[in-house]
């Protein structure tokens, strides 16, 4: 019985390492109330998927960015399709799509959280699975 539930626990980490955050990277600072690209990256799936939607939200945290229980709401920036892909001109970079937000002006110069969420469906043998991944990024916004 025991062998199930690790087996289980290897599955469900290996689903959650796919999604990262390539740039901004951690600690990079962004300007406010301007474009900046979110570069999501994703390792090619071991079963086939249908895509759902990806969000993207902001969440200031000022000088509590150590503690998620404090911080404020987040502000969503993006919410659509997920379409990662092979660049050949630098395929070293694996599947990824550069996504394009503004970061709102009302942000003050602080740290912010950029927070990415990604919803999708895992097609196998024994039916299809509803999947979530998640992944953020500390960074500076001036």
């Amino acid at each position: 019985m025991q062998s199930v539930f690790i087996l289980a626990a290897l599955a469900a980490s290996s689903f959650a390492q796919r999604l990262i955050i390539q740039e901004p990277t951690a600690g990079q600072t962004i300007t406010g109330n301007a474009p900046v690209t979110i570069e999501v990256s994703r390792s090619v799936p071991p079963t086939p998927e249908t895509q759902g939607t990806v969000v993207i939200a902001v969440t200031p945290c000022y000088d509590v960015c150590s503690q998620p229980p404090l911080w404020p709401a987040s502000q969503v920036v993006y919410d659509g399709p997920l379409n990662v892909q092979y660049n050949n001109s630098d395929p070293a970079k694996g599947r990824y799509e550069d996504i394009t937000v503004t970061v709102p002006s009302f942000f003050q110069s602080s740290g912010a959280i950029i927070s990415v969420a990604h919803q999708f469906t895992s097609e196998s043998a024994s039916g299809n699975t509803p999947l979530f991944e998640y992944t953020d990024v500390l960074v500076n916004i001036q």
